[in-house]
């Protein structure tokens, strides 16, 4: 995940120089639309599959990736013509970049880690899936500072996550095993589908709440648009990076028996809380220098947008914890899903505001308000279900499939 971070902020600066900041905004809305797409491919089993997979036999991974795969190549394809025609309304000229960003966002939505997290494979995962994606990003990097177009580089980008789906999907699969495969329990795509509804509404709502910030600005307050692409880009992938923390946590937690359950996830949070503390402190000292840098000397955001986001980032790495790790391995993604809701609705419309009157700052300010209420309605959630966990059985699930 560092190594993904680290690429996907490598690629921005590369992307400014090549066709310049209106490019390099028009290609982080069709992202941020994509975003929400990548969310509908994926259809919640970044949420509930790592807890499912964690506590399952070798046959029933199989099944349960073998679901995904079908459900994913299903979804693919109507969402990404859908994150293309928003992108294009969205974005008006220079519609291309946008249109080309949403599709290659869209493709995240494929990733094969909730397997590697579930199964506590994390070697496998850095060389099926992060090395094609990695690849890519490099691919399109050289491209595009050798003269290349900005759309070279998110096309290489593309290429590279599609690449790791096929590599994944061989490698989990292993399709000359065809006897294998047929052997597997497998339920109809409706019931699927279903089973997945409240990952998928909480993971939608989230994709939501991290894009539409972004097409907010852009159709309030145009001017403050390439400052908050910028620094929204730089809070995201840092997130991204940091992600081995969460993913580590998905795995260890599921695994611990009923009556250690609590103290697991209690251990989880703390240390998470104490990091995230750790994390903006940083932020707030290394900001000015990366985003100037990340900008090519072209956006310099003012202090209190960069301690915003120093802020937001510290917030969303304890947000992802409890929402990604603690309530699902309490099987309560009911409760997750009702707490986005009601995140998402009474931030939004903050961003709205605060973008009209105070540009780039006062969109974070709406941010921060909306994921701190999340926050706490997520951890009075954990500390309710606590007391009565619903901890899905996947195995039970499939065998009770027809």
């Amino acid at each position: 995940m560092v190594l993904l971070a680290v690429a996907s902020l490598a690629v921005i600066p590369a992307m400014v120089a090549a066709s310049g900041a209106t490019a390099w905004g028009l290609i982080a809305v069709g992202q941020s639309i994509g975003g929400i797409g990548a969310v509908l491919v994926a259809y919640g089993w970044g949420l509930s599959g790592p807890a499912a997979i964690a506590r399952a036999g070798e046959d029933v991974r199989l099944a349960a990736y073998l679901e995904s795969v079908l459900a994913k190549l299903i979804l693919f394809l109507p969402v990404a013509a859908a994150a293309v025609g928003v992108a294009v309304l969205v974005a008006g000229p220079l519609a291309v970049y946008a249109a080309v960003g949403a599709v290659s966002a869209a493709s995240i939505g494929l990733t094969a880690n909730w397997y590697f997290v579930g199964t506590s494979s994390p070697y496998r995962f850095l060389l099926l899936e992060t090395v094609p994606r990695v690849a890519g990003t490099a691919a399109g990097i050289g491209f595009m500072v050798t003269g290349s177009d900005a759309l070279v580089g998110v096309v290489w980008q593309l290429l590279g996550m599609l690449g790791a789906f096929a590599v994944c999907s061989v490698w989990i699969l292993r399709p000359w095993r065809w006897s294998r495969l047929r052997a597997a329990p497998r339920r109809p795509m409706p019931a699927v589908l279903g089973s997945q509804r409240n990952g998928i509404v909480s993971s939608v709502l989230s994709s939501v709440y991290s894009a539409a910030p972004l097409v907010i600005v852009t159709l309030i307050a145009p001017a403050a648009q390439p400052v908050y692409a910028v620094v929204e880009k730089v809070q995201r992938q840092v997130i991204v990076a940091l992600q081995p923390l969460v993913t580590f946590l998905q795995g260890w937690i599921p695994r611990a028996a009923p009556p250690d359950l609590g103290r697991r996830i209690r251990s989880g949070l703390l240390g998470a809380c104490a990091f995230a503390v750790v994390l903006g402190l940083g932020m707030a000292v290394v900001a000015p220098d990366l985003v100037l840098w990340l900008g090519s000397g072209q956006i310099v955001p003012s202090f209190p947008t960069l301690l915003l986001m120093a802020v937001i980032t510290s917030v969303s790495l304890f947000e992802s914890v409890t929402s990604k790790a603690a309530l699902p391995a309490l099987g309560r993604l009911d409760m997750l899903a009702r707490s986005t809701l009601i995140g998402t609705l009474v931030g939004l419309p903050l961003v709205a505001v605060g973008a009209l009157f105070l540009g780039a700052p006062g969109a974070l300010l709406g941010i921060l308000a909306g994921l701190l209420l999340r926050v706490a309605l997520e951890l009075a959630s954990v500390r309710s279900a606590s007391r009565r966990p619903a901890v899905a059985d996947l195995t039970t699930e499939l065998q009770a499939a027809p």
